[in-house]
């Protein structure tokens, strides 16, 4: 197959939430949860101006917190999942610098899990698929926190083993290119989307 044209991928963005997001809602549902879906058109070498097929390039979910600043962030993310949780507890606990910059304002978006198709990789299209979610959904946000550590999966090497431990340097590597930087532990904030959304 040619190659993919990042320029042109297509974005499904999905949410269900209940109610209005605002301080006043319930803890356990105050982050609003985004599934997003990257497609791309893949031509054959032989198609000959055929219009192409439409492909999954990856899959992205996310959490989205309003206005962190202002909100009890350790409850608010403790009561809702352990997927955000762990967020909560290096923000409040280990990093509550990083909670005080939010206080002018401003989202906070917690990326769960971003996949690309393994026939896509290497061509930084991750990189390209966050950008689309900050200039998107993202627009309010002032801090990206994201965990650089693969998911457990079937294929995935076992935590604690050298290639595990390779994975994630070479994640950590990868999302410091893009403009992250160290947190806590797996963790990796960015707090500077300029250089990114230009």
């Amino acid at each position: 197959m040619a190659g993919l044209v990042p320029e042109y991928l297509t974005f499904d963005y999905s949410c269900r939430f209940r109610g209005v997001p605002g301080v006043h809602h319930d803890p356990e549902d105050y982050p609003v949860t985004w599934s997003v879906t990257a497609k791309g058109t893949v031509w054959d070498e032989d198609d000959d101006g055929a219009d192409g097929t439409e492909v999954t390039v990856g899959e992205a979910r996310l959490y989205l917190v309003p206005d962190p600043g202002i909100i009890d962030l350790f409850l608010t993310l403790d009561a809702g999942n352990p997927e955000v949780a762990g967020v909560g507890e290096m923000l409040t606990l280990k990093r509550p610098d990083l909670i005080e910059d939010m206080v002018l304002g401003g989202d906070l978006l917690i990326v769960s899990s971003l996949w690309i198709e393994p026939r896509f990789r290497g061509n930084k299209l991750g990189h390209a698929v966050l950008k689309a979610i900050l200039g998107t959904i993202g627009r309010s946000t002032v801090q990206v926190i994201l965990q650089a550590a693969p998911a457990p999966a079937e294929g995935v090497p076992e935590e604690g083993t050298p290639e595990h431990d390779a994975a994630k340097a070479a994640l950590r590597r990868y999302w410091e290119a893009f403009g992250f930087q160290q947190a806590d532990g797996d963790y990796l904030v960015l707090d500077d989307m300029a250089d990114v959304l230009d």
